[in-house]
C-alpha cells in the first residue's frame, strides 16, 4: 500500500514538473513564499486584533496558527521524518530555496487551512477567499516540488483540526477577550 502512495505521489510530481511555465512560476512563488513564516495570515491577523469588533478572531488566527505549527513543523515532521521531493531529480531546478526541514506534512498548507477554518466559523465572509488561497498555497507547494501531494492533503486534514480546536478553546483564553 505505501509503495502505490509513493508512487502516486511521484507520478503526481512528475506531471507537475512537466507543466511549468514562466507565468505559472511568477504566480506561485510569490504565493508560496507570502506563507514563509505566515506571513500572508499575519499581515491577516493584526488588522483584526486593532479592530474591537474582530479582535478575537484576530487573535485566534494567531493561535491556530500557533496549533498547527506545533502539531506540524515542532512533533509530526521530526516523527516521520519525510525527505522533500526536491532531493529527488523531477528535471527542474528549485525556483525557491530549499526548505531546510522534513516534508510532512505541509506546514504551509495546514497553517493556511488552520486560518481558513477559524474565518468559516469567526468571520464567515472571509471563507471563500481564504480558503481559495490556501488551495492555492497547497497547489504552489507541489508545483514548486518542495512537497508531495500527501503531504499537502495532510496539511488539509491537520490545518482543519488545528483551526477547529482553537475556536473551540479561543473563547476560553481570558487574554483573547480583552
Amino acid at each position: 500500500m505505501l509503495k502505490r502512495i509513493v508512487a502516486w505521489d511521484n507520478r503526481i510530481l512528475t506531471k507537475l514538473a512537466a507543466k511549468h511555465t514562466p507565468v505559472l512560476n511568477k504566480i506561485l512563488v510569490p504565493v508560496t513564499r507570502s506563507g514563509n513564516n505566515g506571513y500572508i495570515w499575519f499581515a491577516l491577523a493584526l488588522p483584526l486584533i486593532f479592530m474591537n469588533k474582530y479582535r478575537i478572531t484576530g487573535f485566534t488566527v494567531i493561535l491556530a496558527m500557533l496549533i498547527s505549527g506545533l502539531a506540524g513543523e515542532i512533533t509530526i515532521k521530526h516523527i516521520v521524518g519525510r525527505v522533500r521531493p526536491c532531493n529527488r531529480d523531477f528535471g527542474k531546478d528549485l525556483l525557491i530555496k530549499h526548505p531546510a526541514h522534513y516534508s510532512f506534512p505541509s506546514g504551509h498548507t495546514s497553517s493556511s487551512f488552520a486560518v481558513a477554518m477559524v474565518m468559516f466559523f469567526m468571520l464567515p465572509i472571509l471563507f471563500i477567499p481564504v480558503v481559495v488561497y490556501a488551495c492555492l498555497m497547497g497547489f504552489s507547494r507541489m508545483y514548486l516540488l518542495v512537497h508531495y501531494p500527501t503531504d499537502v492533503i495532510a496539511g488539509v486534514v491537520l490545518g482543519t483540526i488545528c483551526g477547529t480546536v482553537a475556536v473551540a478553546v479561543s473563547p476560553y483564553i481570558p487574554f483573547f477577550s480583552f
